[in-house]
């Protein structure tokens, strides 16, 4: 559960990064319009969403195996 945190926080992290990058290639944030910058800052926003979605399914899948194995001792004693 940890690794699926760090996950959440380094993508959160890595999305801030490439907002700010983002904002370094309009005008307002750097000497003009750059589409590079902000084709280069848009593929590395996708890849920190997907990392923070990634720590959220695997949050999700742990709290699912841990309420079936509830489930699971609860049948159990039920039955014997």
């Amino acid at each position: 559960m940890i690794l699926h945190r760090a996950l959440q926080v380094f993508g959160g992290l890595a999305l801030l990064a490439c907002l700010h990058l983002a904002w370094g290639a309009t005008p307002w944030g750097g000497e003009g319009w750059s589409r590079a910058r902000m084709l280069y800052a848009g593929a590395g926003g996708v890849s920190s969403l997907a990392l923070i979605a990634i720590g959220g399914l695997g949050i999700t899948l742990r709290r699912q195996q841990e309420a079936l194995a509830r489930i699971e001792a609860l049948l159990r004693q039920k039955q014997g």
